[in-house]
């Protein structure tokens, strides 16, 4: 197989699904160095492959918009903004496309780049493979990175390496060093980033059990509190029930600026969320709470990180909203573990 080939990514969310498909371009790269990638990628996630050095050329379409478009069925806009994909892909003659997202749309988005190879993986969801040319076989084992890199596998390319590429920009690492040291964190303070909110009710862990873990951790280390705009309800529950100082990052930063904070902190406390995998893509230990979902399929895959799941008789349900709506799998990790994981993590 010739190495200079014009391949296409297509995962378009979320900010950990993101990370998780980044090893993909790095290994095309080591086995066809002379290759082009492009990734499609939408608004929200854009920044985890934005400086990425094994991608070529990004393009950043507004899924965002055209699904809030056909949403409120204005067809229209939603027809427009399907209209600069398809402009965009017009003079650019693929030769592979590689769907590692799996879905009706990214399936659509796919079959618009008119590759004559595309490849998608196996057991999707949404009727996707109706849009693919050949399928991957199944994955080596259960995590998500293992089922993307399994795209490869067509390609004759065997690919190992799981770990994720998140490049922080000058900019983002300048305000994190300015940041901090506003809010009194010397050089010699370690630091404990706490993001307590997740996208699902069914994997937040209690606000008020975050807030003891807080109060624990605070003697050893200067505690941030982490999150986007939308987490501000849930991280004000967590600083009304905290009874020791926090400094409050929550709607503060762009995800590039999180990025540095999480890579200039000595530990993250967070369930299962984008900042969980942003930590470990920049190298920093974590402890994370996971409930709905898998942990075999999502947590992290090396030692540097603890994860607690709680006691359950029902398997990882992946839902949104706790089915039993009792939420036992988050509820019965206690505060009492995590302290005692931070810590520990904290003073290795």
């Amino acid at each position: 197989m010739t190495s200079k080939l014009n391949i296409l990514i297509i995962r378009l969310s979320s900010i950990g699904d993101v990370l998780h498909g980044t090893p993909v371009p790095r290994a095309l790269k080591q086995a066809l160095p002379g290759c082009h990638i492009t990734w499609v990628v939408g608004q929200v996630a854009a920044d985890m492959v934005r400086y990425n050095p094994d991608i070529d050329e990004l393009f950043v379409w507004p899924r965002e918009e055209w699904e809030k478009a056909m949403r409120a069925g204005r067809f229209r806009e939603a027809w427009q903004i399907w209209q600069r994909l398809r402009t965009y892909f017009h003079d650019k003659h693929y030769d592979i496309a590689l769907d590692i997202h799996g879905l009706f749309l990214s399936g659509m988005v796919t079959a618009a780049s008119h590759a004559p190879r595309r490849i998608g993986l196996s057991h999707t969801r949404e009727l996707n493979h109706w849009f693919m040319t050949e399928t991957a076989p199944p994955p080596n084992g259960p995590h998500v990175i293992e089922r993307y890199l399994s795209i490869l596998r067509p390609l004759q390319i065997q690919a190992a390496d799981p770990r994720m590429t998140l490049i922080i920009p000058p900019a983002a690492t300048e305000f994190a060093a300015a940041f901090l040291p506003e809010q009194g964190v010397t050089p010699a303070d370690k630091v404990i980033a706490v993001n307590p909110a997740t996208t699902w009710k069914a994997k937040n862990w209690p606000p008020a059990y975050f807030a003891q873990v807080i109060d624990a951790v605070s003697p050893h280390a200067k505690v941030v509190l982490c999150g986007g705009p939308g987490d501000r309800a849930i991280a004000g529950q967590v600083l009304q029930a905290a009874k020791t100082p926090v400094i409050d990052a929550v709607g503060r930063t762009s995800l590039l600026e999180l990025a540095a904070l999480l890579e200039r902190a000595d530990v993250l406390v967070v369930g299962d969320t984008g900042p969980l995998h942003m930590a470990i893509a920049v190298g920093t230990p974590s402890v994370s709470i996971f409930g709905a979902t898998d942990r075999r399929r999502f947590g992290p895959l090396d030692n540097a990180h603890i994860v607690l799941s709680g006691e359950k008789t029902c398997p990882p349900c992946h839902k949104t909203v706790c089915p039993r709506k009792t939420l036992d799998c988050l509820t019965s990790i206690q505060p009492q573990a995590v302290i005692e994981k931070t810590l520990a993590l904290l003073n290795a």
